[in-house]
């Protein structure tokens, strides 16, 4: 009965309260605010027994793990993103290293694995390219590596494949 009792006295205070400052409140939009306040603190001064009943620890517990899990999935996602944006810049350098390597006058396939740079930049680190070329053409495809890609020598792996 005292709990019942309190709660009544509860509601009752928070009902007076908010009516008074309804009553003080100027006309226009701060009284639309007041009203929108005095009805969420009503709200929430008769559904207070509901904390009890349902226990505001296991709420509180509740909420804290669904904030971990939403915190866990926001790491996987951003981990996931950095996956898939590596592989986008290994297929595009792949892309972009065939490419050359035909305007060089022969064909490869490439292989390209990302790595980061001092600045945890994404970078092409790696590079190997399969294919049939002559020594001029491997020579001018490991300069472009070099100069424009930044991939120096000892990164660069090269498989003849003869014709």
């Amino acid at each position: 009965m005292g709990a019942v009792r309190g709660w009544l006295l509860g509601v009752t205070a928070t009902a007076l309260v908010v009516a008074l400052a309804d009553t003080l409140a100027p006309e226009g939009s701060i009284k639309k605010v007041c009203r929108l306040a005095g009805g969420l603190a009503l709200l929430l001064a008769a559904l207070s027994p509901l904390t009890g009943v349902l226990g505001g620890d296991r709420i509180t517990g509740a909420a804290g793990g669904w904030r971990e899990r939403a915190h866990r999935y926001e790491l996987e996602l951003a981990e996931e993103s950095g996956r898939m944006y590596l592989a986008i810049i290994e297929r595009e350098t792949a892309a972009y290293v065939m490419d050359k390597a035909k305007e060089f006058g022969f064909e490869c396939a490439v292989e390209v694995t990302c790595g980061y740079d001092e600045q945890a930049v994404p970078c092409p680190w790696e590079i190997t390219a399969r294919g049939s070329w002559t020594q001029e053409q491997r020579s001018r495809l490991e300069r472009l590596l070099e100069e424009e890609l930044g991939v120096p020598a000892q990164r660069q792996h090269y498989e003849e494949i003869l014709p």
